[in-house]
């Protein structure tokens, strides 16, 4: 039989079953302790590093079977093995900081966070980097290494619900500034998710006869969906008080 002429792939099918078994033992336990149905940073963490050792498994095992000498194969490919390290090092200086980060809680799948000029959800990590939501529903892709090389905003661990908009506009249209409250306050009560008594504007900045406003409310439920809803009613209402 074919398993009785290649009896040294014993151990690494034992191996492979081995993996699996304590990659689902692992998750299970996690889960149920944790009362966790989707992903998070943990499960996509031991996922990851499962494929990677089924990968150097399933390769020892099919070089077994076509009886190549591993060691030979091993020593003669070392310096086309280095070669490739030095090209591929921003590569695998992504995979290192992709593993920090999904055994990292600074920043976790469904967290809003704002790197550099990118603002949204996160949806998705993985070896090379994390994929953000934004407001716009488009999706970016971060490398890990500049994610762990910039300063990164978690609105999400602060526990803040807050959002805001910048307004520039002409000082001859800003009017009263008790009453430009006033009438974003009454704007702002039709949404049923903006939490009562958090309205608050700000003036920036006066400059050249420019005035700089910024309008800020807590959300019942933060998402980018609200955030969207927000900022379109701020617009609207600011667009319609110009107009008249």
């Amino acid at each position: 039989m074919f398993w009785q002429d290649h009896p040294k792939t014993y151990p690494l099918l034992i191996l492979i079953l081995g993996l699996y078994m304590l990659k689902f033992f692992t998750l299970f336990v996690y889960r149920r302790r944790n009362k966790i149905k989707g992903k998070d940073n943990f499960i996509i963490g031991i996922n990851t590093i499962y494929y990677i050792f089924l990968f150097i498994l399933l390769m020892l095992l099919i070089m077994v079977v076509m009886r190549v000498n591993i060691k030979e194969l091993f020593t003669s490919i070392s310096i086309i093995a280095a070669a490739i390290a030095i090209v591929s090092k921003d590569y695998i200086s992504n995979a290192i900081n992709g593993m920090i980060l999904m055994f990292n809680n600074q920043i976790s799948i469904n967290d809003h966070i704002k790197i550099g000029e990118h603002k949204g959800k996160i949806i998705h990590i993985s070896l090379l980097n994390v994929q953000i939501l934004n407001e716009e529903d488009d999706i970016i892709f971060v490398p890990n290494t500049n994610l762990l090389s910039q300063d990164i905003i978690n609105y999400s661990k602060s526990g803040s619900t807050q959002v805001n908009m910048e307004l520039s506009i002409d000082a001859d249209h800003l009017g009263s500034f008790d009453d430009l409250e006033k009438y974003f306050t009454t704007k702002l009560n039709e949404d049923s998710n903006i939490e009562v008594n958090t309205f608050k504007l700000k003036l920036l900045e006066v400059m050249n006869r420019k005035a700089r406003i910024r309008v800020e409310v807590n959300l019942l439920n933060k998402d980018s969906k609200s955030e969207r809803r927000f900022k379109k009613i701020i617009t609207e209402a600011w667009f319609q008080r110009v107009k008249n």
